[in-house]
């Protein structure tokens, strides 16, 4: 399956926070030194985060709206 979601990245005092406001009560926020590294960083979260849910069938949550948002997608293989 394949999902669609907003991201916010943010960089301060060197270092680079990436995060997904609809997934972020499942622990979807991380950090790198880089801004690519932050991002890869979230990609692995938001795999993991959604195979979970599937795995467990639960809901999966919808995409929330931000205004500096740029989007991000993750494939989980499932059918």
């Amino acid at each position: 399956m394949e999902y669609v979601y907003s991201r916010v990245i943010d960089t301060k005092s060197g270092s680079w926070t990436a995060r997904c406001p609809a997934m972020e009560e499942f622990g979807a926020r991380t950090g790198g030194e880089t801004k690519e590294e932050a991002l890869t960083h979230l990609q692995s979260i938001l795999l993991t985060i959604l195979l979970d849910l599937e795995e467990k069938e639960l809901a999966i949550p919808i995409d929330k709206m931000v205004p500096k948002g740029a989007k991000i997608t993750i494939n989980t293989g499932a059918e």
